[in-house]
């Protein structure tokens, strides 16, 4: 038995070389060969462009009959190899003609069959063509006179970047504009004794705090772990995680219903409090957040995040002063700001569409099922926290919406502080995806919820009208349908008593 243990081990360490041997990924240290990288120690080729002309120097360091360098790039789905390559001595120029096959290759070889002195310098010419934006590293291995055996030289790390043009200028700057424009309406519009009340009972508000706090930044980042993002990208997401409670979720809790007041209250709250928590969340949770292959970790400037956050914070107070020591000139501020609104909105909407057309280029399905997790969950744990606090109807309704709509203007112009690319490209296409599936169930449920308040609101309108004629003049239909009307109004009231018992007494 303990001859066949050890038959068993020696067959499986067999198996396992001979499978995991390839001649492609056979390395050599030693071979003479070394690829010496660009001063940036990194190939930059550019996306939605002709395919760039890539360069890297390659030392012989012994004499050689002939020989072949062949390139791989490993991430085809960002950048591939173009078949059109050269090898010249360094003192030799290298023409820039763009072969028409560099298109839809990963991988060349280029042969240099002259015998070669020790120590002698090469170019290595070759066209890297962008297939999207992000990082691709390419491996390089030698084949030497003339033998089958490929020996492993090197790899040098490849990014593929978009060339910044004037309309995205011109995007970067009217999108501020924006942002600026709208918390200053929202700042116009606050109700400094709506928000004193419910500080006065800050239950409801601790708990869409901590929502939007804690449980959104760890949902966040366990979506990151769990699909496996990477770098700027899974940065960007986790960021939105962090960040307060977008605008539009005071829309939806009106248009549904909710405590509107509550609802502008945590808004604002939240949009203050993340001049702290965002920061805390990126600098502690953050930096365990996986980089790419061969990259070092995003870089994020504390000074760049704490002006993006001024861009919310200083104009929601300016607008909230405004309407504490100016309300009329608050009043027509607010209504010139919403028609200039609409305007810039769509302006802006045109531009971001046109200009970052690379972002809907990225939406497959795992992507779209992560951005749906993000505020569908969101939702959820909202909803059931207010739940399980045995708030009222209203008041869970708004917390779930509170805690799943985050300010994607926040996280966008994160984004836009960064310096470094293609991360900072990358680090908005999950919030914008999120954005814009966040808006799902509110735009599904909303006809169906609009029409039933339309007919409750009938029913009492008609139930008015029998009531006004007086029982005395009523036919034996109508008073039928009068008692009816009062069978079901006692029954939901019935059912309305039973939850409101439930209601927390603060």
């Amino acid at each position: 038995m303990h001859s066949f243990y050890s038959l068993f081990f020696t067959f499986c360490l067999a198996a396992g070389y001979v499978s995991s041997w390839n001649p492609a990924n056979s390395s050599s240290t030693d071979s003479g060969f070394r690829i010496v990288p660009p001063e940036e120690g990194l190939l930059t080729i550019y996306y939605d462009y002709p395919p760039t002309l890539c360069q890297v120097l390659l030392y012989v360091d012994g004499p050689v009959k002939n020989f072949s360098i062949s390139i791989e790039s490993v991430t085809t789905s960002v950048a591939t190899v173009s078949g059109e390559s050269a090898i010249t001595r360094c003192q030799e120029k290298i023409t820039s003609n763009v072969s028409s096959n560099a298109n839809n290759l990963s991988h060349t070889e280029v042969t240099y069959d002259i015998l070669q002195e020790a120590g002698t310098c090469y170019n290595i010419s070759f066209y890297g063509n962008a297939v999207y934006i992000g990082y691709s590293t390419l491996k390089f291995y030698v084949r030497t006179n003339g033998s089958q055996e490929l020996s492993y030289i090197d790899d040098l790390l490849l990014r593929s970047i978009r060339r910044r043009r004037p309309i995205d200028k011109v995007f970067d700057i009217s999108f501020k504009c924006i942002t600026i424009m709208t918390v200053m309406a929202m700042g116009t519009d606050l109700e400094f004794q709506t928000i004193r009340d419910h500080l006065r009972r800050p239950k409801a508000p601790g708990i869409a705090l901590l929502s939007q706090f804690l449980i959104m930044p760890m949902l966040a980042y366990s979506i990151v772990w769990i699909f496996g993002y990477t770098g700027g990208k899974a940065l960007g997401f986790f960021a939105m995680g962090c960040c307060p409670g977008g605008g539009t979720s005071n829309m939806y809790s009106k248009l549904f219903n909710g405590d509107l007041s509550l609802s502008v209250t945590m808004t604002t709250l939240s949009t203050a409090a993340s001049f702290g928590m965002l920061p805390l969340w990126i600098y502690t949770l953050g930096r365990t957040i996986p980089a790419d292959e061969g990259v070092d970790k995003v870089k994020l400037p504390f000074l760049n995040i704490l002006q993006s956050l001024s861009f919310m914070v200083i104009p929601l107070a300016i607008g909230s002063l405004i309407k504490y020591k100016f309300p009329r000139a608050a009043a027509k501020i607010r209504r010139g700001l919403d028609i200039l609104f609409i305007l810039v909105v769509i302006s802006v909407l045109t531009i971001l569409i046109y200009a970052n057309q690379y972002i809907f280029v990225a939406f497959d399905a795992k992507l779209v099922l992560s951005a749906c997790l993000l505020p569908y969950c969101g939702y959820i744990f909202g909803g059931f926290l207010a739940w399980a606090c045995r708030f009222d109807w209203p008041l869970i309704k708004t917390i779930a919406i509170e805690t799943g709509i985050q300010n994607t203007a926040v996280t966008i112009l994160i984004a836009l502080s960064l310096s470094g690319q293609p991360d900072a490209d990358l680090a908005v296409i999950l919030p914008i995806a999120s954005n814009i599936v966040s808006a799902g169930p509110f735009y599904l449920s909303l006809p169906i919820y609009l029409l039933r308040q339309r007919m409750l609101k009938k029913r009492a309108t008609k139930k008015a009208e029998l009531e006004s004629k007086g029982s005395d003049t009523l036919t034996g239909e109508e008073s039928d349908e009068k008692q009816t009307f009062e069978i079901e109004e006692n029954s939901s009231m019935a059912e309305k008593e039973r939850p409101h018992e439930m209601k927390l007494i603060d």
